[in-house]
């Protein structure tokens, strides 16, 4: 009895000390929060809720917030503003991801790692050395959701030629 007892006592006590411990849970999703839409065109339309171009015009690289993405009319659009989109045909989607990566070829044949632009497609006047370490503020992504995350102004990297990445947060 005494045995038990002690044991008992020893593992309340443990529990005690277990659930006392400060544990800080950050998640992918918290670094992620919010979706944007840059301009891609010199001067992007806005239209309304029914697909009708305003009088309003957004200018090329201009940066905005979307409240949420929308089809219109059978085409994509980023709201804006209430009552106000742009066309994905005029501006892309992205998401900050503020991170610190290194990357490496994923094709272990090649000495450097391949670049993309917005639309995803392969830049060749410019690649990076394998090993390189890069400071990545945003991400873009396929439909199929594969993030391609920003080295440089309109200059992107696959996610599988990611080798190493370090994130900063502000807890």
């Amino acid at each position: 009895m005494k045995k038990s007892m002690l044991f008992l006592v020893c593992a309340l006590l443990g529990s005690s000390f277990a659930a006392t411990g400060a544990v800080t849970d950050v998640h992918a999703q918290s670094i992620t929060k919010g979706s944007y839409a840059e301009v891609t065109e010199q001067e992007a339309p806005v239209y309304d809720q029914n697909g009708n171009k305003t009088s309003i015009a957004m200018q090329k690289d201009s940066q905005w917030q979307v409240a949420s993405t929308q089809k219109i009319a059978g085409n994509d659009y980023f709201q804006i503003a209430p009552n106000e989109f742009l066309s994905t045909k005029d501006s892309f989607g992205y998401k900050k991801r503020q991170m610190t990566i290194k990357v490496q070829s994923a094709d272990d044949s090649e000495d450097t790692v391949r670049v993309y632009d917005h639309n995803l497609k392969q830049r060749t006047d410019v690649s990076l050395a394998n090993g390189s370490k890069w400071y990545s503020d945003s991400a873009i992504y396929t439909s199929d959701g594969m993030p391609f995350v920003r080295v440089a102004t309109d200059e992107y990297v696959a996610m599988f030629d990611v080798s190493q990445q370090q994130f900063k947060a502000n807890l």
